[in-house]
C-alpha cells in the first residue's frame, strides 16, 4: 500500500473449493467495523462456516468502505506484480511488472507469507503424466481433476491442515486417495475437535480468552500474580503442563486410532507426535463430523519419502509404488520478499542469509540475542527444556523489525503480516492501528538501544517458546491476546481491556 492511494492487493476466490471451511468461528471472524453476516439457513458447525463467506465478506468490505468518494476497491490495482523498489531519503519508487512506476513517501508492505508456494524437488517429475499442484492452486485445479474420470488415483503430499483438507475433498469427489507424509519432518498434524465449552462455541474462542492465554508464557504480557503463580513456581508449571498434555491426548482420542472400525492399513500412522503447547508440528481443527471416518475407511496412508515419480505412480523409499494420476502438495509456503535486494533485506532488518550479514552486525545481534535468551529463561524456566522436535535448517538471521513491523533504521516503510498469530482478522486490525499511529507520529519507538533490546527479547522468546518454528523470531501462535494487546497498548488504547 502506498501513501498516494495506489494499492497493490490480491483478493480473490481462486483458492476456494468445496468442503473448504474457515478456521475461526463467526464471532472470531471479520473486522470490528463490519460484521460477517451469513445468509439464513447457512450450514455451520460449532459456529464454523464455509470459507466462501469470508471471500464474500472481503469483497463487500472493499465495496462498502468509501473515503473521499472513492471505495477501497477503486484504490486497488489488480494484476500488478512489484518487481523492485528503490528508497532514498523520504521518497520511494515502486516498479511494476507492467512497466509502470509508482512514487510514495510512505510504504506498507502487506504481502504476507502465503503467496509463494514451497514446492518439493521431485525426481522424475518430468515423466509424471499428471499435474503436480500446490495447495495455493487447489481450488482452481481440483475442479478439472475431479471432473476427469480418467484421473481416478489422487495422491496428497504433506501432513498439515491444508493437506488434510485436500485429502477429504478428494475422497468426497469420488477419487481413490493416497496420503503421503514423509518420514522426516514434523509428521502429521494434531487435529483438535471444533466444539467449545460453556459460553464458547468453538475451540478458537476458548484459545482467545485471557484466562486461556494466561496458561501460556508470553513475552508480551507484563508479570502479574497469575503469571507468577503459573510460570514462576514449580507447582504451577507442573499443573499447567498437565493441562497441555491433556489437550494432546484429546486430539488423539478424537481420532480413535486404535479402535476405529473399518480403518485401512496405515491409518494409525496419522497419530501425531505434535505437542500443542510447544507447537512442535502442524496444528489444525476438524470442521466435519465425518472427517475421521472418511479418512479411516477411504484413504491409504503412507509415512515415507518419495524417491521417484513415474508416469502414473509414485515410488516411495520402502519401494512401495503408489498409483497416482495427480499429486496435490500441501507443502506450505516460502516466506520471501522477491522484490527486495540482499542489501535491502539487511538494511531493513528482515531475515536474510547469514553470509550476507556484515560481521559487525552479526556480532552485535549475537550479543543482544544471548542476553535476551538469558532473560527469557530466567522468567520462564520451563522453556529451557523443550521436548524432542524436528529442527528445520536455519540459514537466515532473525527478524530485526520492531514489533515485527517497523525497521529500526528506516522510516516510512512498514511490513504487515510478518508476524505469525492464530487469528488473521484480529492480527491485521491491531497491526493496522499500530501502523497508522506510527506513520502519523502518534506512536513513537523507544530509543534505538532499547528498541534493539526489545526486538532481541521477542526473537529469543519466539525461538525458545516455539522451537520448531520460532527461529526467525516472528512466530507467536499462542500469543494472540498478548501480542495484539501490545500493539494497542503502544498507541495508548485501553478500551478493549476490562479489569485484567
Amino acid at each position: 500500500m502506498a501513501e498516494n492511494n495506489q494499492d497493490i492487493v490480491v483478493i480473490g476466490a481462486a483458492r476456494l473449493y468445496n468442503d473448504f471451511w474457515s478456521q475461526s468461528g463467526l464471532r472470531m471472524a471479520g473486522f470490528s467495523d463490519q460484521a460477517i453476516e451469513l445468509p439464513p439457513g447457512t450450514k455451520t458447525y460449532h459456529d464454523i462456516f464455509e470459507a466462501k463467506y469470508v471471500t464474500k465478506y472481503l469483497e463487500d468490505y472493499v465495496n462498502n468502505h468509501i473515503y473521499e468518494a472513492k471505495s477501497l476497491r477503486e484504490r486497488i490495482l489488480f494484476g500488478v506484480k512489484v518487481v523492485s523498489l528503490q528508497k532514498s531519503n523520504d521518497a520511494c519508487q515502486i516498479f511494476g511488472s507492467d512497466g509502470r512506476t509508482f512514487s510514495a513517501t510512505r510504504i506498507v508492505v502487506a504481502t504476507g507469507h502465503t503467496s509463494r508456494p514451497a514446492m518439493p524437488v521431485l525426481s522424475g517429475r518430468q515423466d509424471f503424466l499428471g499435474p503436480v499442484i500446490h495447495q495455493k492452486d487447489f481450488g482452481r485445479a481440483s475442479t478439472e481433476v475431479f471432473a476427469d474420470s480418467a484421473r481416478l488415483n489422487v495422491a496428497i503430499l504433506g501432513g498439515g491442515k491444508s493437506a488434510a483438507d485436500m485429502v477429504y475433498a478428494s475422497v468426497k469427489a469420488g477419487k481413490k486417495v493416497a496420503w503421503i507424509i514423509r518420514q522426516e519432518g514434523e509428521g502429521p498434524a494434531a487435529f483438535s475437535a471444533a466444539a467449545g465449552k460453556g459460553p464458547y462455541r468453538n475451540g478458537p474462542e476458548i484459545a482467545a480468552t485471557r484466562m486461556m492465554s494466561a496458561l501460556s508464557p508470553s513475552c508480551f504480557t507484563e508479570p502479574n500474580w497469575l503469571s507468577s503463580l503459573i510460570h514462576g513456581t514449580t507447582r504451577g508449571r507442573r499443573m499447567f503442563a498437565q493441562i497441555w498434555m491433556g489437550a494432546d491426548e484429546a486430539c488423539r482420542k478424537e481420532a480413535d486410532f486404535e479402535k476405529r472400525d473399518g480403518d485401512r492399513p496405515g491409518f494409525a500412522s496419522l497419530r501425531s507426535s505434535t505437542q500443542i503447547f510447544w507447537c512442535t508440528g502442524p496444528i489444525g481443527m476438524i470442521q466435519r463430523t465425518d472427517f475421521w471416518d472418511t479418512i479411516a475407511k477411504n484413504v491409504s496412508v503412507f509415512r515415507d519419502d518419495i524417491v521417484e515419480m513415474r508416469q502414473r505412480s509414485i515410488l516411495l523409499k520402502d519401494r512401495s509404488e503408489v498409483p497416482a494420476d495427480a499429486l496435490f502438495c500441501g507443502t506450505g509456503w516460502d516466506p520471501h520478499y522477491p522484490f527486495l535486494s540482499k542489501d535491502q533485506l539487511v538494511r531493513l532488518g528482515l531475515p536474510h542469509a547469514v553470509e550476507d550479514d556484515p560481521s559487525y552486525l552479526s556480532r552485535k545481534w549475537d550479543k543482544l540475542l544471548q542476553a535476551a535468551d538469558r532473560q527469557v529463561i530466567a522468567r520462564f524456566p520451563q522453556l529451557a527444556e523443550p521436548p524432542a522436535y524436528f529442527q528445520r535448517p536455519q540459514n537466515t538471521t532473525t527478524t530485526r523489525l520492531f514489533n515485527c513491523i517497523a525497521p529500526l533504521s528506516e522510516k516510512g516503510i512498514l511490513f504487515l503480516g510478518d508476524v505469525h498469530l492464530s487469528n488473521a482478522f484480529r492480527t491485521a486490525e491491531a497491526q493496522a492501528i499500530w501502523a497508522t499511529a506510527y506513520l502519523d507520529a502518534n506512536c513513537v519507538l523507544p530509543s534505538l538501544e532499547q528498541a534493539e533490546k526489545e526486538v532481541a527479547y521477542m526473537a529469543a522468546f519466539s525461538n525458545r517458546r516455539y522451537p520448531s518454528h520460532g527461529r526467525k523470531g516472528n512466530y507467536f501462535h499462542m500469543d494472540l491476546v498478548g501480542c495484539t494487546d501490545k500493539f494497542l497498548r503502544d498507541v495508548g488504547l485501553v478500551s478493549h481491556r476490562k479489569q485484567w
